[in-house]
């Protein structure tokens, strides 16, 4: 069965004015006697009518129980009260009533006790200490009221035990009520009306020491009180009351007031106690309401002051994390163990996983294994610079990265490393090929002359006299009449099928480079007399292989001296006696080789 339609605002106005006038009616024209609590059912019955309605529209539903219960015990007293005060069993129906006031107290207590910590709280040990708190504020206003006074039992019912307590409590949700913000409504409003109307009643029935129904000023305060619980009850507003998380600075603003509201109990018990004794009282309890008063605003001040701080904490939060959140930079922190401890989303577009995938890894098995030596190395150094090494993709290839590793640090939430690493794969393959170009020929990608002396201080360097390196100094016969004849797109073509055929005609370890115009050399990383003949011979006959060029083929020959190195040959001096070789080739007829083998080696 689903739940009644709500009412409408003006449902709920219309309702709280008939209370209303109902209480005007009973405290104008309703006579003393039995007639004065039966008229009170009906305003009782509406009461709880309004109370009920809200039991199926908001969290609170312990407060609105323990409010309807409360209600629902004060009409059934009144009606023990009609049938006392008409002679029918007096005695019985006398305790009856007593009893029936006593839960009416204690419900409306709990109903409103609930009106603040109602909702979905979690129960933890700071819960349970403020509870205790507001019971033992509640048990002190009993003692201090109750304990000398002499009275008739219905008086000690009603005067020394439901009062005191049920003041106290309205009193622990009234400071709430009025002084917390975000949360005010028209339900909440009329809520506080209903606790102000009740403590001034039965606070004021305290000081004067009277019946509520002897006092015409005191005694339609507590009846209004169920008109404002009727407007509260049945309010839409009431569906919002109680929606909170019980976890946000809300919660703990009311947490410091209701236990701000229990520790002005103690003064103002003093008060009262002092207004029937005089003395100095008057002056202890001014002065003590004043002292807990100013401490308890200090408190509340400071509470005001620690939000703040927090949301601007919580802000300041916030803008970090979405600057995190869409870097394009990777950010970790790596703690001293080398652990990672956080990557910032970044991370995903760069190495292809999500963050949790690398958060507890070891931070240097992201870097390819080539690399982690120099980052150790930048580790051990104190970090504080920038270098570029090769990290690990998802895909099974590798990145480059830019990487700035901080300075240890050591501060709050970070102990170890910061480190920041964006792509430059796309920078570092244009500086590989800008090398390339600077050690690369651009008509034949063969090496140039720079780099092919690089290769030859290499091998000269580390000259092993079992497997010398060797040169072959390589010129092309008549190439100047090819451009005179064919122009120079044939002589270019000439060109990069030589190199072409010298490549194809040599090991893959063994280097072959244009030295410039028509010269090529071929450095032999180990060879012997045998060897340097034999890829000379080849070199020749390689050669002189017909090419097509221009539309037209022609057979090219070339001049080949070739040198094999000895300890102490310098690269210059290599590579000088291959060229001279290469000239007695030229001067023997072209088309033909000439080689210093290891016998002109020893000779040199």
């Amino acid at each position: 069965m689903s739940p009644p339609a709500a009412p409408s605002a003006r449902a709920a106005w219309q309702h709280a004015a008939a209370a209303v006038v109902l209480v005007a009616i009973i405290v104008t024209l309703v006579p003393a006697g039995p007639w004065r609590p039966a008229a009170e059912i009906p305003l009782f019955g509406l009461g709880l009518a309004g109370t009920l309605t809200a039991l199926h529209r908001t969290p609170l539903v312990v407060a609105w129980r323990g409010l309807a219960l409360g209600l629902l015990f004060f009409a059934l007293s009144c009606v023990a009260e009609v049938l006392e005060l008409t002679g029918i069993s007096p005695e019985a129906t006398g305790a009856a009533e007593s009893i029936l006031d006593i839960a009416a107290y204690a419900a409306m207590a709990v109903g409103a006790v609930g009106v603040i910590g109602g909702g979905p709280r979690r129960r933890d040990a700071n819960t349970w200490l403020d509870t205790a708190t507001l019971l033992l504020a509640g048990g002190l206003a009993v003692l201090a009221v109750s304990g000398n006074r002499s009275s008739a039992p219905g008086d000690v019912v009603e005067l020394s035990i439901g009062a005191p307590v049920l003041t106290v409590v309205l009193l622990i949700v009234c400071v709430p009520l009025a002084i917390s913000h975000g949360r005010r409504s028209v339900s909440t409003t009329a809520l506080l009306v209903a606790a102000v109307l009740t403590v001034a009643g039965y606070g004021g029935r305290i000081v004067v020491g009277t019946a509520l129904r002897d006092n015409p000023l005191l005694d339609p305060l507590p009846l209004l009180a169920v008109a404002a619980l009727v407007l509260a009850a049945r309010h839409p507003d009431v569906a919002q009351m109680g929606r909170h998380t019980g976890t946000g600075p809300q919660d703990s603003t009311t947490r410091v007031l209701g236990l701000s509201a229990a520790l002005l109990v103690s003064p103002a018990l003093l008060l009262l106690w002092t207004l029937g004794h005089g003395g100095v009282g008057y002056v202890l309890g001014a002065g003590s309401t004043l002292l807990t008063g100013s401490a308890l605003w200090r408190l509340l001040a400071l509470n005001r002051d620690r939000e703040r701080t927090r949301t601007a904490l919580t802000a300041s939060e916030a803008r970090l994390q979405l600057l995190l959140e869409h870097s394009s930079d990777v950010i970790a922190i790596v703690d001293a163990s080398g652990t990672v401890t956080y990557m910032n989303p970044a991370v995903e577009s760069l190495l292809g996983r999500p963050p949790a995938e690398y958060v507890g890894r070891q931070a240097i098995d992201l870097a390819d294994p080539r690399d982690q030596p120099r980052l150790r190395a930048a580790v051990a150094a104190g970090g504080a610079e920038h270098i570029d090494l090769r990290v690990e993709h998802s895909s099974g290839g590798t990145r480059w990265v830019e990487m700035r590793l901080s300075g240890r640090v050591a501060s709050a939430g970070i102990e170890g490393w910061v480190v920041n690493f964006r792509e430059v794969t796309d920078r570092k393959l244009f500086e590989d090929e800008l090398r390339r170009q600077a050690r690369t020929d651009a008509l034949t990608g063969l090496l140039n002359r720079a780099a092919f002396s690089e290769r030859l201080e290499a091998a000269t360097g580390s000259l092993d006299p079992a497997a010398p390196p060797a040169v072959l100094f390589v010129d092309v016969d008549e190439f100047k009449g090819v451009n005179d004849t064919l122009g120079h797109a044939a002589g270019d073509h000439l060109l990069a099928t030589v190199a072409a055929r010298l490549t194809a005609a040599v090991r893959a370890e063994d280097v072959v480079a244009r030295l410039g115009g028509d010269e090529f050399a071929v450095l032999l990383t180990d060879a012997d007399d045998d060897r340097l003949r034999e890829v000379a011979d080849r070199l020749v006959i390689s050669l002189r292989a017909p090419m097509a060029l221009s539309g037209t083929t022609l057979s090219v020959t070339a001049s080949i001296g070739g040198a094999l190195g000895a300890p102490g040959d310098t690269p210059d001096r290599l590579l000088h006696r291959a060229d001279t070789a290469m000239y007695e080739a030229k001067r023997a007829g072209k088309n033909s080789a000439s080689l210093l083998g290891s016998e002109a080696a020893r000779a040199v």
